[in-house]
């Protein structure tokens, strides 16, 4: 029986009966045992990652901190004339808020870091003391705007406009970050495909696994523009930038931000000299003719300057801003803030310009253009008034070509003019005028109607017509053209030549006399031909001497070229091209002389390019053709007669002064700023000097009627040139003063302004007189 105690399952006698336990392998048992020290381990290596590792990784998360630089303004350098100050830098005061102190409700989170601040750990466990806190931290809060509204002197209404619009501009940028980063994470969530179903399983279970609790509060993105502040009004008073800067504790969250203005106190003089620096901002309401504003991406990132000396010293004159590191942390809170650079300022320009002569010169050049009423040109511009004109020793010759067109009875009113007076040895550029002339205050407080006013002026008033301006010289080449031709022997200063009026034809390659009064200049010489600006005399010797002695003077004495002048934007001019190929006929010419009568009749190319040379050259000597000159070139031309043969640079920059420092390598000294005439010998000199005298003293020269003075003997010629039809002639002077000992250069052109011994020269008389007042 299997009950009995004998059974013969559990006999061990019973060898022959089957076994109904078999014992298990050893090795399930030590499997599964390290199945469970395995999971021990990952469990035990996972929390030994959550409790050391991972509050690390979260603490530097919390610590990270964002690096960011800024700009510490400086001064750019100065630009003075004689003491004077023409363009400066001024400090300008912004009065800054943070934003947090002008935020309206109060954020509730920077409201309980401002009362954790002002309380112990223990403090801030008292629910009333922190709800007193928090109403004395709002009090002061008011409190600041009170102060605010009546420092700036401004309305509670106009700060509250103020206020809400800083924090309309934030709360958009802010909307625009959270915005942007809901949208990535929803593209990201979205784009995460993982393909099968099992492969879909497996991210369902892992993303529950690493998925976070959803919380009610999400912590909103801080911008950094909710940390930072923000400027409240710009160009404060200095006591409240002081009352801000001294007494922290009662403008909390307030600093002032110190910037530099530019300025010009003179504003209108020497406004093409001095020029304007500017930035972006500043350019913002400056329309172009298309009505939209005109800024280049280089203009934003720093101020510059646009024209004038403001552009030409431009890498003197500007500051090195310093450079601020600022530090935030995770919540874009300031934790430090240091200058790692210090700001550097320009360097100051001195210039040549004498402030009261340039004063003088645009004050007449403004009465030429009817700006103004006259006062130092009287009513002696076409008539005899004046008292000098009045006690001239004799009338201006009626055969003056420029006298014979002052007998206009109105006088043409130019749409613009130029004056420039220079040291005849040096080339220091004492007065620089242009007209019409414009406020540099355009460039720093303007509105779009002021610039509409400028823009439509039709006389062009930015252009710089001393440097930028070229117009044929008229009668006043005919220097050069005695130059010339005193130099290749075509001339003799002392030999008599017979004017007829006209040269060839009675129809052209007149004199104006013979025109008005059908006459000539009857027996001149070159002092003579000069004064009453015989335009036969100086026919016959370019037809003489040909257009290469022209061509090749021009050259020399600097017609053609720009002058080197240290501003911008300079015209060289046009000067007829010297021909490259002639035919076979005139190649043996060395003079250049072309006589058409000479040449064989089968010879039509020659005839032709002799025919056309020698009309270019008649009209190359008395300043026409395709000639144009700038007043600065005419001022170099000067220069040479008066200083004995050197062709000066023209400057504005002064090699002295206060602004000189000895490492300024890069500004040349004055002795290499002016070379040698070659070929040009004293006599020429001697000889040409003594027709300009004549042309302002004797009585019969083209200046002396408007231009004589009785306490000052000056030299000049006068120019009359032709300009397009319809249009009245372009009005010229270029002299110099003392005539026996040259100091200063001077030249006047009026656009347009008819004959040159009617509107030029009274402007240089008076200019001569402010050079050497008439002793009392």
């Amino acid at each position: 029986m299997h009950n009995s105690l004998r059974n013969s399952v559990f006999d061990e006698t019973d060898v022959g009966s089957e076994e109904l336990i078999v014992p298990g392998s050893p090795f399930r048992l030590h499997g599964i045992g390290i199945l469970f020290l395995l999971a021990f381990t990952v469990i035990m290596a996972r929390l030994a990652d959550v409790k050391i590792r991972l509050p690390q990784r979260y603490l530097a998360a919390l610590e990270a901190t964002t690096t960011e630089y800024e700009d510490v303004p400086a001064r750019d350098g100065r630009i003075l004339a004689d003491g004077r100050i023409l363009a400066a830098d001024i400090e300008s005061y912004n009065l800054q808020v943070h934003y947090r102190w002008l935020q309206d409700p109060v954020d509730p989170g920077w409201l309980r870091q401002q009362t954790r601040n002002r309380l112990t750990r223990a403090e801030f466990q008292n629910p009333a003391l922190r709800a007193r806190t928090e109403a004395a931290i709002l009090e002061q809060r008011e409190g600041l705007h009170q102060r605010l509204i009546g420092g700036l002197g401004v309305t509670a209404e106009a700060f509250n406009t103020s206020r809400r619009r800083i924090q309309q501009r934030v709360e958009s940028v802010s909307a625009s970050v959270r915005q942007r980063h809901a949208s990535v994470n929803h593209d990201s969530a979205a784009g995460a495909d993982p393909g099968g179903l099992l492969l879909r399983l497996a991210s369902k279970i892992r993303q529950t696994l690493i998925t976070p609790p959803r919380r009610e509060d999400t912590p909103r993105i801080v911008v950094k523009e909710e940390e930072s502040w923000h400027t409240v009004a710009s160009d404060v008073s200095f006591p409240l930038a002081a009352a801000v800067s001294e007494h922290p504790e009662r403008f909390p969250g307030t600093r002032v931000a110190t910037s530099t203005v530019r300025t010009y106190p003179l504003r209108r003089m020497a406004a093409h000299v001095v020029g304007a620096r500017t930035i972006a901002a500043e350019l913002s309401p400056m329309p172009t003719r298309s009505g939209s504003p005109s800024i280049s991406p280089a203009d934003v990132a720093s101020r510059s300057g646009r024209f004038g000396v403001e552009l030409s010293c431009d890498r003197q004159l500007r500051g090195i801003p310093g450079i601020r590191r600022i530090v935030r942390n995770r919540r874009q809170q300031v934790i430090t803030a240091e200058i790692t650079r210090q700001p550097v300022s320009g360097r100051d320009i001195e210039l040549t310009i004498d402030p009261d002569l340039q004063q003088c010169c645009e004050q007449l050049l403004a009465e030429s253009l009817a700006e103004i009423p006259m006062q130092l040109l009287h009513s002696s511009v076409g008539s005899r008034t004046d008292a000098d004109a009045a006690t001239a020793p004799g009338s201006a010759a009626e055969d003056s070509p420029d006298d014979a067109e002052s007998s206009v009875s109105s006088r043409t009113v130019p749409p613009g003019g130029a004056v420039v007076v220079m040291e005849a040895a040096s080339g220091r550029l004492l007065a620089l005028a242009s007209a019409p002339g414009f406020d540099l205050s355009l460039f720093t407080a303007t509105s779009a109607a002021d610039w509409d006013s400028v823009n439509l002026d039709r006389r062009h008033p930015f252009i710089s017509r001393f440097s930028s301006m070229a117009l044929p010289p008229g009668s006043a080449f005919k220097i050069l053209t005695a130059i010339a031709a005193l130099e290749t022997g075509t001339t003799d200063p002392e030999t008599p030549f017979s004017c007829q009026g006209y040269l060839s034809n009675p129809a052209e390659h007149r004199c104006l006399i013979f025109r008005s009064l059908g006459r000539g200049h009857r027996h001149v010489t070159l002092k003579s031909a000069l004064a009453q600006s015989c335009n036969v005399y100086f026919f016959d010797a370019a037809q003489r001497m040909g257009i290469a002695p022209l061509l090749d003077w021009s050259h020399r004495l600097g017609i053609g070229q720009l002058t080197g002048v240290d501003l911008p934007f300079e015209k060289a001019g046009t000067l007829p091209r010297r021909p490259t190929s002639l035919p076979v006929e005139l190649a043996s010419s060395a003079t250049g002389a072309l006589r058409v009568a000479s040449l064989p009749a089968q010879a039509t190319a020659a005839r032709t390019a002799a025919r056309r040379l020698q009309r270019e050259a008649l009209g190359l000597a008395i300043g026409q053709s395709r000639l144009t000159v700038t007043p600065l070139q005419m001022a170099r031309l000067l220069a040479v007669v008066a200083n004995g043969g050197w062709l000066v640079t023209p400057h504005v920059v002064s090699r002295d002064g206060i602004s000189r420092r000895i490492d300024d390598s890069e500004l040349p000294p004055e002795s290499i700023a002016r070379q040698r005439v070659a070929g040009l010998g004293d006599p020429t000199l001697q000889a040409v000097r003594q027709g300009l005298l004549a042309a302002v003293e004797e009585p019969n020269g083209t200046a002396c009627r408007t231009g004589h003075l009785r306490h000052i003997r000056y030299a000049g010629k006068t120019g009359t040139a032709e300009s397009t039809s319809g249009k009245p002639d372009h009005a010229w002077f270029a002299g110099f003063a003392p005539a026996e000992a040259p100091e200063f250069v001077i030249v006047v052109v009026l656009e347009h302004g008819g004959a040159g011994g009617q509107s030029a020269v009274p402007v240089a008389r008076e200019i001569v007189r402010h050079l050497f007042p008439e002793p009392r």
